[in-house]
């Protein structure tokens, strides 16, 4: 058995003492407690009895017994007992990036529609504007190309034919050098293919641009650089040839120049 600290022995027989169970063995008292004395301190002198030794280990495993824990902080019973994110929102929340992207895509403006015009001006500003200027100045801005603002297109090529189609479609080269192009009776003389006064030969465009390119090039420069006014059923009829020759759906690559 497992021996018993003596302040614990002790201690349980001041408890038995105080509950009646045994008799003190001190001084004090009448004849019986003299007659007992003798006894008690034999007792005493032969050791706890059995009965003492497993009073007093009960009392030291009481008293080894770990004092209660103090109650959790009200924060963390509130974490304990809240409710958990439900399973149906993980997919919600999944779904989220790309909810998002559709309304971005939905709400963004549509794109602008292609017309003669802008197709035109697009052609124009990759195939053109190197040699005529983005504002057709040409040779008169320092540029190699011949001037097409200010209305000189027009005198060139006084109406939207297949003639002005054709050069801008096979340029100097496939009209022959030193051939009149355009209006022979222009105002300050005819222009001759292959280049002269400063100004260098006209390029072919047509390996590189289809019909309703070269069709809506041609627009541009007479409509917007040389400020031709046309009426809206004339337009009309023009829109209608562009579409005609297959305009109207994204095409890739520019545009050519004309004279």
């Amino acid at each position: 058995m497992t021996e018993v600290p003596e302040y614990l022995l002790e201690r349980s027989r001041q408890r038995r003492i105080a509950l009646g169970v045994l008799e003190d063995d001190g001084s004090g008292g009448g004849g019986d407690a003299g007659a007992a004395a003798p006894a008690a301190g034999a007792a005493a002198a032969a050791g706890p009895t059995q009965a003492e030794m497993i009073a007093a280990a009960r009392e030291a495993a009481q008293l080894e017994v770990e004092p209660e824990a103090p109650p959790d902080p009200s924060w963390v019973i509130a974490a304990q007992t809240r409710h958990r994110i439900p399973i149906w929102v993980l997919p919600v929340l999944f779904c989220l990036p790309l909810w998002a992207f559709v309304y971005v895509k939905l709400t963004e403006p549509p794109p602008e529609p292609i017309t003669a015009i802008n197709e035109g001006a697009t052609t124009y500003a990759v195939r053109c504007s190197s040699c005529h200027g983005g504002d057709g100045a040409g040779s008169d801005g320092g540029l190699v190309g011949r001037p097409l603002w200010n209305g000189e297109v027009l005198l060139t090529f006084p109406s939207l034919d297949d003639s002005f189609i054709e050069w801008i479609s096979v340029g100097s080269e496939g009209l022959g050098l030193g051939q009149v192009y355009g209006d022979p009776n222009r105002p300050g003389g005819a222009h001759i293919s292959g280049g002269s006064d400063n100004a260098a030969a006209m390029p072919a465009f047509g390996d590189v641009l289809n019909e309703h390119q070269l069709y809506s090039v041609a627009r541009y420069v007479r409509e917007v650089i040389g400020g031709e006014a046309i009426s809206d059923e004339v337009a009309a009829e023009r829109d209608a040839e562009w579409e005609h020759l297959g305009g109207g759906a994204l095409s890739g690559g520019g545009g050519g120049g004309g004279h």
